[in-house]
């Protein structure tokens, strides 16, 4: 990738992510909100055959528009793969513009693994049905997150069931609330953090990696010393090695 699409694409994701939000109520609870609607950007597969879908979600704040050019650095990478870049299912409620997965507002260490079930679910719910358009069985997805899109990458990866094919989380952190469960899943993750992340600090992924291994996930960690909380084309290099060594040749 070249140096100048690299600055255009690390300021469309920061541009979502440094953020914070003004005020600290609690918001209401997400189920007493209207059903959340998708908007989705696509790029076809380059053989002409979808074998599988390839979704991104992108940080907080973002929008689809934000992820289009690591879905298009990618795609030669995955030929057989749909790229699904799915907008943020609510707006986001700390500024002007833009989407999010669950809210910061009011957020703490004990609401946060609840926030993100709900996002899950309603995510999981959302690949569900456009796996079946498509006509692939419910486990051909791979996941790709960024920031609040890697957090909830992350909870995929552990809770939907049939597991995704992979999971790649950039710059992100896990959120739990009940033990580990040796054997719990399988799924291939890869954890990729700048040293020099000043929104989310990098110990979140190696926490993540250690917890993820405990439950059964085959973790691949990558820390970059010179990083701060973006995506560059080391990260997207880190990326399609991991998608070569990791998806089936079929």
């Amino acid at each position: 990738m070249r140096a100048h699409a690299v600055a255009a694409l690390l300021v469309a994701l920061l541009a979502g992510c440094s953020r914070t939000p003004a005020s600290p109520p609690e918001p209401p609870a997400m189920t007493d909100a209207p059903k959340p609607t998708a908007r989705v950007l696509t790029l076809p597969p380059a053989s002409g055959r979808t074998k599988l879908l390839l979704v991104l979600l992108h940080g907080v704040g973002a929008s689809a528009d934000s992820f289009m050019p690591i879905a298009r650095a990618l795609a030669p990478a995955v030929p057989d793969a749909e790229f699904v870049v799915l907008d943020g299912l609510h707006p986001f409620d700390g500024g002007t513009q833009g989407r999010q997965w669950f809210s910061l507002q009011g957020i703490t260490e004990q609401n946060r693994p609840a926030r993100v079930r709900q996002a899950g679910a309603e995510v999981s719910a959302w690949l569900d049905g456009a796996l079946k358009e498509r006509g692939l069985g419910a486990e051909r997805v791979v996941l790709l997150g960024f920031s609040q899109g890697a957090i909830l990458a992350q909870w995929l990866a552990l809770h939907r069931q049939p597991a995704p094919l992979a999971v790649v989380s950039l710059s992100g952190r896990l959120a739990v609330d009940a033990p580990a469960v040796p054997g719990s899943t399988s799924v291939p993750v890869l954890l990729v953090h700048g040293a020099r992340d000043p929104v989310i600090p990098a110990r979140f992924s190696e926490e993540a990696a250690r917890e993820l291994e405990a439950r059964g996930a085959r973790v691949r960690l990558r820390l970059f010393p010179t990083l701060a909380h973006g995506v560059d084309a080391a990260v997207l290099d880190e990326v399609q090695r991991f998608l070569a060594d990791t998806l089936p040749a079929d």
